[in-house]
């Protein structure tokens, strides 16, 4: 357990799951006594598993909590920036030698031995991916055969053998339950009933999972968004801690690549005759400069047309011609067709594509 205080004076307990005592899963929610007063009275501990924040209704306790291996960015973030002030406030006890007490005195020591983001995350972090990965070929199996996942992909105009080749699955509760560990089955619960895609990181392998909670046949993806964002509903999407991009692995992409931000995004252009390994997606993340390989001599980026696409485009263009690599760009056009590339896609097919088939053409 380790105490964290924001800048505004919150105070955090970020938990390791091992630390929760004798949990238990209750409607939507995971009760359990509470380590930080030590409560065996009563389950008196309320964690959300999708988000990992929960809470303690204990009158004399009142603990905001966050689980770290369900929610591994923000524990990260919040260690993370933590530390930084811990350093920040070092520096600044140099000068006053020791005349006043730290505002932070109650914070970890260094004799206590204040455990890293490194040794709190890394071990869930690992066997999680490690599960996922294990999993892979059944999660296939199980998008194959499910109606839902199915009628999903079909609505956004993706056929189901173009997404089993980008190695997307579904994972399923019976997938979790057959699971022999309870620990396992704990940690995968955040990950139940969502589209599951493999992404690329710089020495491992990460994962990011859309679900599928609360959608029907017939319900746009405007309209799950909507839903999704309704108080007590999951989040639309989770990664591993390290995430990566959803592509071919480095090694086998091609010297000219489309960067597009969103796994339907690829999928679409895949749909749409695109080559495999000429497509990459951000996925969420910062595009890896430093993994893309040596022979990748020309990137075609292909972001949204919104003042955020266009500032990491901006951004991308100067980082990637500092490497030597040719760069040239085509926003998704602010003209009502869709939001995205696999918006226009799912409406207007090849035409919704055609401002990025011109630039392709154009170029290669």
């Amino acid at each position: 357990m380790i105490t964290i205080f924001t800048r505004r004076g919150k105070r955090i307990e970020i938990l390791s799951q091992s630390e929760l005592r004798h949990p238990r899963l209750t409607g939507s929610r995971v009760r359990a006594f509470c380590p930080i007063h030590g409560s065996d009275h009563q389950r008196s501990l309320s964690i959300d598993p999708a988000s990992g924040w929960g809470y303690c209704f204990n009158a004399a306790c009142q603990a905001k909590v966050l689980i770290a291996e369900w929610n591994p960015s923000a524990a990260h973030h919040l260690l993370a920036a933590s530390s930084s002030r811990d350093r920040d406030q070092a520096a600044d006890q140099e000068g006053l030698a020791g005349s006043q007490a730290s505002p932070h005195s109650h914070w970890p020591t260094q004799q206590e031995e204040r455990p890293s983001t490194t040794s709190v995350l890394s071990r869930w972090q690992e066997e999680e991916r490690c599960i996922l990965q294990a999993l892979e070929p059944t999660m296939q199996a199980a998008l194959k055969s499910s109606r839902q996942g199915r009628a999903y992909l079909r609505e956004r105009a993706i056929p189901l053998e173009i997404a089993l080749a980008g190695g997307v699955g579904l994972l399923t509760p019976t997938i979790i339950s057959r699971l022999t560990r309870p620990r396992q089955r704990r940690l995968l619960q955040r990950w139940s009933g969502r589209l599951i895609f493999p992404l690329q990181a710089e020495n491992t392998r990460g994962y990011i999972g859309r679900t599928l909670a609360g959608w029907h046949p017939g319900m746009d993806e405007n309209a799950h968004k909507q839903l999704l964002e309704r108080p007590g509903r999951p989040q639309r999407w989770i990664k591993t801690n390290p995430a990566g991009c959803f592509s071919l692995p480095r090694e086998q992409l091609a010297p000219q690549l489309t960067v597009v931000e969103g796994t339907f995004d690829r999928l679409a252009l895949l749909a749409a005759g695109f080559r495999a390994n000429e497509v990459i997606a951000l996925a969420g993340t910062a595009l890896p400069l430093s993994w893309l390989p040596a022979q990748v001599r020309s990137v075609l980026l292909a972001l949204d047309g919104d003042e955020g696409g266009r500032e990491a485009t901006a951004r991308l263009s100067a980082q990637l011609r500092e490497q030597g690599r040719a760069v040239s760009w085509c926003l998704i056009p602010l003209d009502g067709q869709g939001k995205d590339w696999n918006e226009r896609w799912r409406l207007s097919g090849h035409t919704g594509l055609e401002p990025l088939l011109d630039s392709y053409r154009r170029l290669y």
